[in-house]
């Protein structure tokens, strides 16, 4: 369970560096008024996990110890994730949708998406493998290689990934009518989480007799 986290955690930090760099992106060249729903869809997940860890600083943490070491690492298999989940979402809006770039890959689109998966596969096996499964120290050691490698290939997915974005930056627009509905609900839903939270966190728990 505790390797599973530690992927998710890492997924949602990938994911959030992508989101913060789409946000730019969008204010800078592109539409104004997505990067702007993109910084309050943003605040959704930031707002909410802000308040359910001002409400648990108290709670008892986790000792200085090898599993905190071995749950970090691991997580770095989620953040490369999150970029190549990154690239390939922005490779079907560039080349499905827009048709307006093609797939280097020899393998051609969608198979080239094989080529990374053949890599990404295997390698996260063995990774929880050495840090999970193996109580060596040197297999812990053997992880560290495995994980900078596969931040390498992580990066080259990254990069296509921001390539392809661009593509989305210059012809992606939201319609004028959606925009101030699209506002409201977004603003809503940005206020409604945090209560809903308050109010399940501080509703006291029914005691059996």
């Amino acid at each position: 369970m505790g390797s599973l986290k530690s992927l998710a955690q890492g997924f949602l930090v990938g994911t959030g560096l992508i989101w913060i760099f789409n946000i730019i992106s969008l204010l800078r060249s592109g539409d104004a008024w997505l990067g702007l729903l993109y910084f309050l869809i943003l605040l959704i997940p930031v707002s909410s996990l802000t308040y359910l860890n001002l409400k648990n600083k108290n709670l008892k943490q986790e000792p200085e110890s090898s599993p905190k070491w071995r749950n970090l690492l691991f997580s770095f298999q989620g953040v490369v994730l999150a970029f190549w989940m990154l690239d390939i979402l922005t490779t079907v809006y560039a080349i499905n949708i827009t048709h307006l770039a093609y797939e280097l890959n020899p393998l051609g689109w969608p198979y080239g998406i094989l080529g990374a998966l053949a890599y990404y596969a295997p390698t996260m096996f063995f990774s929880y493998f050495l840090l999970f499964k193996s109580k060596e120290k040197i297999a812990f050691y053997a992880a560290i290689p495995l994980t900078l490698i596969t931040i390498g290939m992580g990066t080259m997915n990254l990069m296509a990934g921001i390539q392809n974005f661009q593509v989305f930056v210059d012809t992606a627009t939201l319609a004028t009518g959606l925009r101030y509905e699209m506002l409201a609900v977004i603003v809503g839903v940005n206020v409604m989480i945090p209560l809903t939270l308050k109010r399940m966190v501080t509703q006291p728990k029914a005691v059996l007799s």
